[in-house]
């Protein structure tokens, strides 16, 4: 079940992302340039903005194998969110640093990797959505082995010309601990 619901999210999400950076102009031009029902919409290249995005994915899990927190929250948008399991919402980078600082303190041994992602950039080309499989292991403070995997959803916002991540969160594929 939960992975219908996040095999659909991308489809809810892209809609939202495609509206997304208008100007007063744009109800005029939408209009104008309605696409008939049934016929296909036309594809604005944003390989550019794709390959930044992939880029900054990418260097996440070498930024989680190092611990270097101070490089994650440095990804963030001002006014970024980590939703993070069985942690409270945290938005800004310095509150996400502090975050990751000291989740991740206590996995020793940490090694982290992000799949095949798939990135939808917004029409607009201002805001994008990737999502991608995941995976992790570690030794837990008390020497206990431990591994997750799930997949990842992080949108993004461009802001002065760069990528920056606006939300970020996972959904884990592991059963809790009974």
């Amino acid at each position: 079940m939960r992975s219908r619901i996040l095999m659909s999210l991308p489809a809810l999400l892209v809609p939202l992302l495609t509206s997304c950076g208008g100007g007063k102009d744009d109800a005029a031009k939408s209009n104008a340039a309605v696409t008939p029902a049934g016929a296909p919409a036309a594809k604005t290249d944003h390989s550019a903005d794709e390959a930044a995005i992939r880029a900054i994915y990418q260097a996440l899990p070498d930024q989680l194998n190092t611990g270097n927190a101070a490089a994650m929250s440095a990804t963030f948008a001002d006014d970024g969110v980590e939703i993070m399991p069985g942690a409270p919402q945290t938005k800004g980078p310095a509150a996400i640093q502090k975050l990751m600082a000291a989740t991740f303190a206590s996995m020793k041994n940490l090694k982290a990797s992000v799949g095949t992602s798939i990135v939808t950039v917004s029409e607009a080309g201002d805001m994008a959505v990737i999502e991608a499989p995941y995976q992790m292991s570690w030794t837990d403070a008390k020497g206990k082995k431990a591994a997750d995997h799930g997949t990842t959803m992080t949108i993004f916002k461009k802001v002065n010309g760069q990528w920056k991540i606006l939300y970020d969160t996972n959904v884990s594929e592991v059963a809790p601990p009974q």
